[in-house]
């Protein structure tokens, strides 16, 4: 049988791996720190590490980049074992050069045999089950989140390093309000003078151009399977401008794609639209590799929230994996929308709840749903009213964030 090292920060989970992992007859190690995991890693040299993500002195993430390279631990096989399941997590796991990822919580049989298929297929492959597997690239598994191969990546400099007027606004809980924040600030900052672009990065159809009431028959669908950015003038091709507010959009494409724009083209795209504009509006509804690269290149990530239940748990679980993918806390500013005349949760309980301070509050205004029908925007329907002034204070305050 095998010896095996865990690395959890959970006490209680490594007692339960190690009871289930002893009872099929292997040798078990553990420890709670990330760092301490990778210096018993070098001294055991165990035949598999299993290591959690969410670890508060060093993530999972970079205990596996760190373990791959590092000759001494190079070569031992890596599981991920983690409460995060979405496939962003997954894919982020085995690029930082993880064998397999299993989610949390996990039976015995589940673990004993993704364990087990670790073990015979060995350093070389990945396990997607015990019955699909496929070769690693190893010259490539010690690269950073979001990066892209070696042989893809022409331009050394372009990395995910923050732009200072990108701003992402997202919101990964539909009915939230991301798109509709996204916008009408637009507007805001286009009726001050500024040149905006909006970029929908929506994977399940465009949402902009309906707010808008405008056709995008370009769109940044036409970028997908490239693998060497197009020129500016390509990009800048793509964009359909709002007559009436001069904003610039950058559509999706208009039924839902299963194929997503690659991180490089995603960094070249924003780097094209960031040059050429005062500001940048990113509307990001889902997360993926492509909408954690354009995050990462925000200088403020704007996280749009509705005072109900359900969008606070959302925002309460994004704010958790944000630090993951390399966006600090500092940079994460809250704007809460009223969608309801009496709010469901008192202000202070959602405060308490997401431990971070409102950039802005929204007040509800019972014509939103009749704007976006029309493709009207608030601000442009009632220029200078309760609903504009509350944006100007979002961008007020996004000037102190950033």
């Amino acid at each position: 049988m095998a010896r095996i090292l865990v690395v959890d920060d959970d006490l209680n989970l490594l007692q339960m791996v190690r009871l289930m992992l002893e009872r099929v007859g292997h040798e078990v190690e553990t420890t709670n720190k990330g760092a301490e995991g990778i210096a018993r890693a070098a001294q055991m040299k165990p035949d598999l590490a299993i290591i959690d993500i969410m670890m508060p002195d060093l993530d999972g993430y970079n205990v596996v980049r760190r373990m791959r390279a590092d000759p001494a631990t190079a070569s031992i096989p890596i599981l991920v074992l983690t409460a995060r399941s979405q496939e962003m997590d997954k894919q982020t796991a085995m690029r930082a050069g993880a064998n397999a990822f299993l989610s949390k919580p996990v039976t015995a049989q589940q673990l004993t045999e993704r364990v087990n298929s670790v073990l015979e297929m060995g350093v070389d492959y990945h396990v997607h089950t015990g019955l699909l597997t496929e070769p690693m690239d190893l010259e490539n598994a010690r690269q950073p989140i979001g990066a892209e191969p070696l042989s893809q990546q022409p331009d050394t400099h372009d990395n995910g390093t923050p732009l200072r007027n990108v701003l992402a606004v997202t919101s990964l809980r539909g009915g939230s309000g991301g798109t509709t924040l996204a916008v009408n600030l637009g507007m805001v900052l286009a009726r001050q003078g500024q040149r905006v672009a909006l970029v929908d990065l929506s994977a399940t159809g465009g949402q902009i151009g309906l707010h808008l009431r405008l056709p995008t028959p370009q769109h940044w669908g036409a970028l997908l399977g490239m693998e060497h950015l197009p020129d500016a003038d390509h990009v800048l091709a793509l964009l359909t401008v709002h007559t009436p507010s001069q904003v610039a959009v950058l559509g999706a494409p208009p039924a839902p794609t299963i194929e997503r724009l690659s991180v490089y083209i995603v960094r070249g795209m924003l780097r094209t639209l960031s040059a050429h504009f005062d500001t940048t509006l990113v509307d990001i509804s889902t997360l993926d590799e492509a909408s954690a690269a354009a995050l990462q290149m925000a200088a403020i990530v704007l996280l749009a929230v509705t005072d109900d239940l359900a969008s606070v748990q959302t925002a309460q679980q994004t704010i958790g994996v944000l630090p993951s993918l390399g966006i600090e806390r500092e940079r994460i500013g809250i704007a809460l929308s009223h969608v309801h005349p009496t709010p469901d949760i008192p202000l202070s309980a959602m405060q308490r709840a997401l431990k971070r301070p409102l950039v802005a509050e929204i007040p509800y205004h019972a014509e939103q749903g009749a704007a976006i029908r029309r493709g009207v925007p608030l601000v442009v329907a009632e220029p200078g009213g309760p609903y504009e002034q509350a944006l100007r204070k979002v961008q007020q305050a996004l000037a102190r964030v950033g």
